[in-house]
């Protein structure tokens, strides 16, 4: 799994390629959070469109966590 994270416009932008399994959305969960806590964004978009295979229970579970935790404007990209 790939995952790369870039900052433009107040707005947080993830793209995930390769397979992301419940070990991989724990990983992008960290990077996010600390990226999120540590410039105060409110805003991102997560693209999917490259992901082959997505553990959609631990995915949709980190979604609401996020949710729970800072409520921002999250928009999923998806094929």
């Amino acid at each position: 799994m790939r995952t790369d994270l870039i900052y433009s416009d107040d707005v947080l932008y993830v793209n995930v390629e390769g397979n992301l399994n419940k070990r991989g959305v724990s990983n992008l969960q960290k990077k996010m959070y600390s990226a999120i806590s540590s410039y105060g964004i409110e805003d991102i978009v997560i693209d999917i469109k490259g992901a082959s295979k997505i553990d959609k229970t631990a995915f949709y579970d980190m979604l609401d966590d996020y949710d729970s935790r800072y409520g921002g404007n999250l928009k999923i990209m998806e094929k």
